[in-house]
């Protein structure tokens, strides 16, 4: 019998904003944020992306946008951001790493979506 696996965030951070720093309107905005995430109390982690974007920059824009890869939510914040990147990580413990990231993909682009060995 396999011992279940958690995964957990390694690291958060954002391609546009220094650690910590906000955009200017928190109520319309758009945040590209890259994820490392790995298994809990073990070394290593593999990217995974995703944008956060309040409904009023939905709105606000002409552009035709999927829903994969993308957190909304109604008003941005670091602390929002990671509450539900945890609580998505609660839902995809597995057996293995395989299966976590398989989980983990349904909600968030991962840095080896598509990879063809």
């Amino acid at each position: 019998m396999k011992n279940t696996l958690y995964p957990e965030i390694k690291s958060i951070v954002s391609t546009e904003y220094d650690h910590g720093a906000l955009p200017e309107n928190l109520e319309n905005c758009e945040v590209s944020i890259d994820v490392e995430i790995g298994i809990k109390g073990q070394e290593g982690a593999d990217i995974f992306y995703l944008t956060a974007i309040t409904p009023s920059a939905i709105s606000g824009s002409h552009e035709k946008k999927w829903g994969r890869g993308y957190l909304i939510i109604p008003l941005f914040s670091w602390k929002e951001v990671t509450t539900s990147l945890e609580k998505l990580l609660m839902h995809c413990s597995g057996e293995d790493w395989q299966e976590i990231s398989t989980k983990l993909s349904k909600e968030l682009l991962w840095e080896y979506d598509n990879y063809q060995p």
